[in-house]
C-alpha cells in the first residue's frame, strides 16, 4: 500500500488510484528560456523516481510532463538576444526569435536531462500546440460567467469560484500579498488571472474571438491535462513554488470549466538552495546541470545526494553533500568488485559451477525477502528514499559479511552473494541510479593481482619510489587499491 502526502488535505492517504491498476499523472515541465539548473534537476528526478516505484508495483503509467514554450520569460530572452546583436537585429522578427530561443533550450533540456539518465514522459505537450484547445475552454468559462474581457484580454474571475485557496490553503487577504502585479490595471480584483493576454507589436500571438493574441501561463495545462488525462486524473505534482499562484488557479480554472474536481492528488517536492541561500547568478551560487557534469563527471552523485533528502524537504546543495555521495557510492562499488570477484573464483573451483544447495538458496531467499519488504517498506511511505537508501547499505553489509565468514560454504557463499548482488541492483535501478558492476577478464585480472603484490611487497620493503610508481601504472589502468589491515583491496573504477 503506497501512502501518499497529498497538498490538497496537508495528510498522507493511501493512493487509489482511479482506475485499477493504472496511473495518470501530470507535472509541470520547464519553461524553456534558460539552461536547466540543478534545481530543475531534482523535481525532475523526484518524480521519475515516483514512477519508476509505481511501474515496481505493477502499476502503468502515463505520465505527462509539458513544456511552456511561450511566456513572458521566452519572450524576454529573445528580446535580449536581438539587443545584443544590434547592427542587423531589425531584419530578424521577435516572433521567430521566440521560436528559436525555445527549441534551443528545449533541445538542451532534452540532452542534460538524457545525459542524468531521467526517463522522457509518455508524452510532452507543447503549449503551443494546444492554442485551440485553449481557446474552447476560456469561451468555456466566459459562457459560465467565470471570465470576462477587458479589451483583447480575458481574465479569470477569483470571487466566483469559491473554492480559491484550498489548495495553498490560504485566505484571499494572504493571496493579496504575494499575487503577482499584472500590467493591465483593468482588473476587476487584484487575484484576477489572466487566462488570455492582447497582442503587442511583433510579439507571437493567435487568432481568438477576443483579436489577436496569446494564452496566459496558468490555462495552459488545465488545458492540456484535462485533453490528455481527462477531466479528473490521479496525480498532478510540481515544485513547492508553484503551489500558489500557478497550481491554485490551474484548480480554480479546471474546476469552474467541468463542475468535477480535478486532480486526486497533488504532489509537491521542497525546493533547493546551495550553501543555504536561494540560487542566484548575482550571488555567483548559481549552479547549472552542465556545471555540475564539468566538475563532477558522474550523473549518481547528483541523484545520490538528492536521495539522502525526502523529496517534500528543503534540500541545500554543497560540495559537502556530494563528497557524501561519493562515498556512498564507492561503498556500492567496492562491494560490487569483491562479489564480482569471489563469485568467479569459486564458481570456478570444482563441484561448485552450476550446484544447487537448496538450503544456501532458502537462506539467501530469505535475506533478499527481508530486505526487499524493508526497502519497500519505505519507498510506500510516501517515497521515503532516505530509508530506501539506508536499506541498501544494510544489503552491502550483509553482503560482506557473508564474503568475510569462512564458515558459509562456498556454494552458500556464491549463492548469497549474488542474491544481494542483484538485489542491489534491482532496488538502485529503481532509484534511478546506474550502478554497475565492472566486469573483468581472467587475464586482466591476474595481471592487476600481480601489479598489486608487487606495490604490497615494495611498501613493506619501504621501496616507496617502486610503490608509487605501480601505483601510478595501476590508476592508469582504473584500477584503485585500498590498503586494509588484512591487505590491500582493489577494484576497477
Amino acid at each position: 500500500m503506497v501512502t501518499i502526502y497529498n497538498t490538497l488535505t496537508r495528510k498522507k492517504e493511501e493512493f487509489r488510484p482511479m482506475k485499477e491498476g493504472k496511473v495518470n499523472m501530470y507535472v509541470c515541465g520547464p519553461t524553456v528560456y534558460d539552461v536547466p539548473h540543478i534545481g530543475h534537476a531534482r523535481s525532475v528526478y523526484a518524480f521519475d523516481v515516483i514512477r519508476r516505484y509505481f511501474e515496481h508495483v505493477g502499476l502503468d503509467i502515463f505520465f505527462v510532463r509539458n513544456v511552456t514554450d511561450i511566456d513572458d520569460k521566452i519572450i524576454n530572452k529573445a528580446s535580449e538576444e536581438l539587443e545584443e546583436i544590434g547592427e542587423g537585429a531589425h531584419l530578424i522578427r521577435l516572433k521567430d526569435r521566440v521560436k528559436e530561443v525555445a527549441a534551443r533550450y528545449l533541445d538542451i533540456y532534452h540532452r542534460e536531462m538524457d545525459v542524468l539518465g531521467m526517463r522522457p514522459p509518455s508524452v510532452e505537450p507543447k503549449a503551443t500546440e494546444s492554442i485551440p484547445d485553449m481557446i474552447k475552454f476560456i469561451e468555456k468559462l466566459i459562457d459560465d460567467g467565470y471570465a470576462y474581457m477587458v479589451g483583447g484580454s480575458v481574465y479569470f474571475s477569483v470571487d466566483k469560484f469559491k473554492g480559491y485557496g484550498k489548495l495553498s490553503n490560504r485566505d484571499k487577504d494572504e493571496m493579496l500579498h504575494g499575487v503577482r502585479i499584472e500590467a493591465d490595471k483593468s482588473k476587476k480584483y487584484p487575484l484576477d488571472f489572466a487566462l488570455w493576454k492582447e497582442a503587442k507589436p511583433d510579439e507571437p500571438s493567435w487568432e481568438s474571438p477576443w483579436g489577436e493574441g496569446r494564452p496566459g501561463w496558468h490555462i495552459e495545462c488545465s488545458v492540456m491535462s484535462t485533453k490528455l488525462l481527462g477531466e479528473q486524473f490521479d496525480i498532478h505534482g510540481g515544485g513547492l513554488d508553484l503551489i500558489f499562484p500557478h497550481h491554485e488557479n490551474e484548480v480554480a480554472q479546471s474546476e469552474a470549466a467541468t463542475g468535477k474536481s480535478f486532480a486526486n492528488y497533488w504532489i509537491h517536492n521542497g525546493l533547493l538552495t546551495v550553501e543555504g541561500e536561494k540560487m542566484s547568478k548575482s550571488l555567483g551560487n548559481y549552479v547549472t546541470i552542465a556545471d555540475f557534469l564539468e566538475k563532477h563527471k558522474d550523473p549518481d552523485l547528483l541523484k545520490i545526494s538528492f536521495l539522502n533528502s525526502n523529496y517534500r524537504s528543503p534540500m541545500d546543495y554543497s560540495d559537502d553533500k556530494i563528497e557524501e555521495a561519493e562515498r556512498a557510492k564507492e561503498r556500492i562499488m567496492i562491494f560490487f568488485d569483491k562479489a564480482e570477484r569471489v563469485i568467479s573464483e569459486l564458481s570456478d573451483k570444482k563441484g561448485t559451477e552450476g550446484e544447487l544447495n537448496l538450503e544456501a538458496m532458502e537462506k539467501a531467499q530469505w535475506a533478499v525477502n527481508s530486505l526487499q519488504e524493508k526497502f519497500e517498506e519505505a519507498m510506500n511511505d510516501d517515497f521515503n528514499t532516505p530509508m530506501a537508501f539506508a536499506v541498501i547499505f544494510e544489503a552491502v553489509k550483509t553482503g560482506n559479511d557473508c564474503l568475510a565468514d569462512i564458515n558459509i560454504s562456498p556454494e552458500e557463499k556464491v549463492q548469497m552473494v549474488s542474491a544481494i548482488k542483484n538485489y542491489i541492483l534491482r532496488f538502485t535501478t529503481i532509484l534511478g541510479l546506474t550502478l554497475r558492476p565492472v566486469k573483468i577478464d581472467k587475464d586482466e585480472t591476474l595481471k592487476i593481482e600481480k601489479l598489486v603484490n608487487l606495490r604490497e611487497k615494495a611498501r613493506r620493503e619501504k621501496d616507496y619510489a617502486s610503490s608509487d610508481k605501480i601505483r601510478d601504472e595501476l590508476l592508469s589502468m582504473d584500477v584503485v587499491v585500498e590498503d586494509t589491515p588484512e591487505g590491500p583491496v582493489w577494484r576497477k573504477k
